[in-house]
C-alpha cells in the first residue's frame, strides 16, 4: 500500500512539472519573409500589438517567448512599428547592451539624453544589417536605458534573436 502512494506521488508530482513546463514551436508568421537564393530576411516587429505583458511586446511576444534564428551571413531587413501607446525602441544587443551588429538599431548612447529618442506611437523606422557573427542575442527596448552596463528586463521586452552555423531562418514560440 505504501509503495502505490510513493508511485501514485511521484505520478501526480510529474504531470504538475510537465504542465508548467511549456512548448515551443515554429511558426511561419505573415511579418517574417524569406529568400535563401539571396540570403536575405525581412523581418517586422511590431511593438504594443496586443495587451500582452501590459502592451509591452514585440509582435505579441514578451520575457523571451519568441526567438528569431538567423544563418550566419544572411542579411536582415528590419521593418520597426511602434503600434503601442509611447515611445518605444528596437535593435539587436549583445550581453552588454551593445549593438551586436553594425545597425542593428539604435545604439544605447545614442539614445541616452535625447528626449527625441526613439519611435513615436503610430510610426516606424527602418534598418538593415548582416548577422555576421553567431550567438546568442536580445531583441529589445533600451529606450529606457541610462546605464549600459547592466542588463534590467525592460519590463519584459525583449525577445531572442540566435544566430546559428546554418540551418533554415525560422520564428520559434513558446507558450510559458
Amino acid at each position: 500500500m505504501r509503495f502505490r502512494h510513493i508511485v501514485l506521488g511521484a505520478v501526480a508530482l510529474s504531470s504538475i512539472i510537465l504542465t508548467g513546463c511549456g512548448t515551443t514551436e515554429a511558426v511561419n508568421p505573415p511579418w517574417f519573409s524569406v529568400n535563401n537564393a539571396n540570403q536575405t530576411v525581412d523581418l517586422t516587429i511590431a511593438a504594443g500589438t496586443n495587451s500582452t505583458n501590459g502592451f509591452a511586446n514585440f509582435n505579441g511576444y514578451a520575457n523571451g517567448q519568441m526567438t528569431v534564428d538567423i544563418p550566419v551571413g544572411y542579411t536582415v531587413q528590419v521593418h520597426f512599428v511602434n503600434d503601442g501607446g509611447i515611445p518605444f525602441d528596437f535593435g539587436i544587443y549583445n550581453s552588454v547592451n551593445k549593438l551586436a551588429f553594425p545597425g542593428a538599431g539604435a545604439s544605447v548612447s545614442s539614445m541616452v539624453n535625447d528626449s527625441g529618442a526613439g519611435v513615436f506611437p503610430g510610426q516606424s523606422s527602418n534598418f538593415k544589417f548582416v548577422a555576421s557573427q553567431v550567438g546568442d542575442y536580445r531583441m529589445e527596448n533600451l529606450l529606457l536605458r541610462i546605464d549600459d552596463q547592466t542588463r534590467p528586463e525592460n519590463f519584459g521586452m525583449w525577445d531572442w534573436f540566435d544566430v546559428t552555423n546554418g540551418g533554415t531562418p525560422q520564428v520559434v514560440v513558446s507558450n510559458s
